[in-house]
């Protein structure tokens, strides 16, 4: 089983460790060993609440330093109230609290939010992209030999689940203008299903040079090296557990690569400046996981 799909449960338990410190700062009056508690468990919860609330959230900090910062503090501050001598049931239960708490977002920094990939050798500055065949909203295959003759820009997103995924896209699409200027045909892909993505064009509200694609069987996505088997957390409903790793690819005209974001975090997306710069100029990146005209390493 991929340890990532413990997330939800493990966020679940985190947000209930909240309120339950919560309630008991209330019942003692106010205990030092809850407040720390409720400092070490509430940060990561209520951050990523807040950013699916917002749904404007395509980027954040890699290693979230005030997060880790706040938490460990609470834990410690936790661990330093209580007088091992009269330590009760409500401390132990504030002790396992904290600790809880700082250990998940610990976990959430260091491993959930890492895809541990390598580049892949598929997605190469100045080589076209391996041929791979995708299908439309409507169900006819779509051939990547397809997208020569334009400048087109892959947008490769885990699921309508995902709030950064969909913040990037909307983030994208509120560049529509410029995009259509440079001439740039826009792939969004996935391979969570047709019926998901209908709901996303309805919700996004796509102009005419934006296009959802389905990747059945994640086909182009194995192709590329960019899968991510069972990535998806548990409790995402009738979604695939097989999803990708973000990824963002811009083609010239004649199908060769300009461009090429693949994260190694699923927090870190690359602004849409840095490839519509690239599309306007070609301009160098310097970004680690980041490959763009002059940076061919």
């Amino acid at each position: 089983m991929n340890i990532k799909k413990i997330f939800i449960p493990w966020m679940g338990l985190t947000a209930l460790s909240t309120l339950a410190s919560v309630a008991m700062l209330l019942v003692s009056s106010g205990n030092p060993a809850w407040v720390g508690a409720a400092l070490a468990a509430a940060p990561l919860p209520a951050y990523l609440i807040g950013y699916i609330m917002r749904e404007n959230t395509a980027r954040t900090q890699p290693r979230l330093p005030a997060l880790q910062l706040i938490t460990l503090a609470g834990a410690a501050f936790t661990i330093n109230s209580i007088n091992a001598s009269a330590m009760g049931f409500s401390e132990l239960a504030a002790t396992a609290v904290a600790v809880n708490g700082a250990l998940f977002v610990q976990w959430f920094v260091w491993v959930f939010s890492s895809y541990k990939r390598e580049k892949s050798d598929q997605i190469t500055i100045g080589k076209p992209l391996p041929s791979f065949t995708l299908s439309n909203l409507q169900g006819d295959e779509v051939s990547s030999s397809s997208f020569t003759g334009s400048k087109t820009l892959l947008v490769f997103f885990r699921a309508n689940w995902c709030p950064l995924c969909m913040a990037q896209l909307k983030e994208i699409r509120d560049r529509a203008t410029r995009l259509q200027r440079a001439g740039v045909q826009v792939k969004f892909v996935s391979n969570q299903g047709i019926e998901h993505s209908k709901q996303l064009v309805e919700k996004l509200e796509l102009p005419n040079n934006f296009e959802i694609l389905q990747d059945d069987h994640l086909k182009a996505a194995r192709a590329l090296h960019i899968e991510d088997i069972g990535g998806a957390p548990v409790g995402m409903g009738d979604f695939p557990s097989d999803t990708v790793m973000a990824t963002v690819i811009a083609l010239d005209e004649q199908g060769n690569v300009i461009f090429g974001d693949e994260t190694d975090n699923y927090r870190v997306r690359p602004h849409p400046d840095s490839f519509l710069q690239v599309f306007d100029d070609k301009a160098e990146c310097s970004t680690p996981h980041r490959r763009c005209s002059g940076n061919m390493s």
